[in-house]
């Protein structure tokens, strides 16, 4: 007798634990993620022309609410954030208007959503460009007339910590502030830790490029579309070694190309400095 109590009373544990299981589950259930047609808008797997418009519409969905919806996209395995929006419903209806690459590649556009509780799901679509954007080629620089990397120093030592993009050379601190496209930033107190901060004089503005690398800009059109395409435009940023910008020079549509090659910090001395290569028509 006592043997069948114990198995009974083992079998309502279990019973009573899946229950509990099963109610926990049914409560965490990730959010729906569905991908509609409107206006032509995406729905799948596509090959388009470079640098051409399209759409992306989707609908996000919980059975309590969303908390945040991200869309990023992937390429050569570079990633950008499209989208980055905290959301606080159960439902939400998301329009993108994007554009496709400016060069042949293949593209990943990733949707991920997550709920409440912490539950997430995705959806991709890959876009393949089969074309590239034209117009005039754009020539690289990698040294100075005196076959030395270009450099920004800190502006607090004794070299060079402002660039001419226009002419490609290095000014001084008594050189005209309208011919500072690039002009290292450090404030006195900044001495001791230098910030690595790019600024410019002369209302040069920059935007910070990831959906492409330097090697991928060949010519003007290109160069037109990843400013068009990428984020917000800047007077300051924080460089570091990889990154990729383009300057668009003194309230003019001149663009140039700017790739960080190198920073480097030392001490005590005000030694510090940026080093760069870039491109312009």
């Amino acid at each position: 007798m006592k043997i069948k109590q114990i198995l009974i009373g083992s079998l309502i544990a279990i019973s009573s634990s899946f229950l509990l299981n099963s109610c926990g589950e049914s409560d965490n259930l990730s959010p729906t993620i569905d991908i509609i047609s409107e206006g032509g808008s995406l729905t799948g797997d596509v090959t388009i022309d470079g640098d051409k418009a399209f759409t992306l519409v989707f609908n996000v969905g919980d059975d309590k609410k969303v908390k945040s919806v991200e869309v990023t996209s992937n390429v050569d395995g570079r990633s950008t954030i499209q989208l980055d929006s905290t959301v606080n419903a159960a439902t939400i209806k998301i329009k993108l208007s994007e554009k496709s690459l400016a060069r042949i590649a293949v593209e990943t556009w990733t949707i991920t959503a997550t709920d409440d509780d912490g539950a997430t799901s995705s959806k991709s679509i890959v876009i393949t460009t089969n074309t590239s954007a034209s117009g005039n080629a754009l020539i690289s620089y990698t040294k100075d007339n005196n076959n030395l990397p270009f450099k920004v120093w800190n502006f607090s030592g004794p070299n060079t910590g402002a660039f001419d993009l226009l002419l490609g050379v290095a000014k001084t601190s008594g050189d005209d502030k309208a011919d500072k496209d690039i002009h290292d930033s450090t404030a006195t107190a900044e001495i001791a830790n230098w910030p690595a901060r790019w600024t410019s004089k002369n209302g040069t503005k920059f935007k910070l490029i990831t959906s492409y690398a330097y090697g991928d800009i060949l010519n003007t059109g290109q160069l037109d579309a990843a400013w068009n395409t990428a984020g917000t435009e800047m007077k300051y940023m924080f460089v570091k070694t990889g990154d990729l910008y383009i300057a668009k020079l003194r309230g003019t549509n001149t663009k140039v190309l700017v790739s960080i090659t190198g920073v480097t910090k030392t001490t005590g001395d005000n030694l510090d400095f940026t080093q760069f290569i870039f491109k312009k028509e």
